[in-house]
């Protein structure tokens, strides 16, 4: 089941990220929609981690070359882009697949599943992973660690 984040607002529950208002766009008006409330612990610190992989993920896809299978263009999506990142800064699981074939999953990110402690540890290793893997001078320009720090700082005051 997918989870999306959402902020309580004077008006009501508000998309508080891209996922989220693409879903909700969905809907119908007057659609009953079914909701599991969990407060999370500190719903600003998640936000900027997504804010983060939010913005990585749109200077990845605009560098990305399209590959195709079958035929068909194979474009970037982010859910596969999150966790590709989660999985390399390590925080993933084997499972083995119908063919027999081990591949990693990604932890969930859900409170109930990652302490805060983690959850932190998570966000510096993300960190890492841009750098390496986006900032690195090759697919976009390379950024100190300093500077994409000061970015996701950034980006999550505007996304607020």
């Amino acid at each position: 089941m997918d989870q999306f984040l959402f902020l309580k607002s004077p008006t009501g529950l508000t998309p508080a990220c891209e996922e989220a208002r693409e879903w909700l766009a969905k809907k119908k008006l007057g659609a009953t929609i079914l909701v599991e409330p969990h407060e999370m612990r500190n719903g600003p610190f998640f936000r900027k981690w997504f804010a983060l992989v939010e913005m990585a993920f749109g200077y990845w896809s605009e560098s990305v070359k399209t590959q195709e299978y079958k035929g068909e263009p194979v474009l970037p999506n982010f859910k596969h882009f999150r966790n590709d990142v989660t999985i390399l800064a390590g925080f993933h699981h084997p499972v083995v697949n119908l063919k027999g074939e081990v591949r990693l999953d990604a932890d969930s990110l859900k409170w109930s599943k990652m302490s805060e402690k983690t959850f932190t540890d998570l966000y510096d290793a993300t960190i890492q992973v841009l750098l390496r893997m986006v900032f690195n001078g090759k697919i976009c320009d390379k950024w100190p660690e300093e500077q994409l720090r000061s970015v996701a700082e950034e980006v999550l005051r505007f996304a607020a």
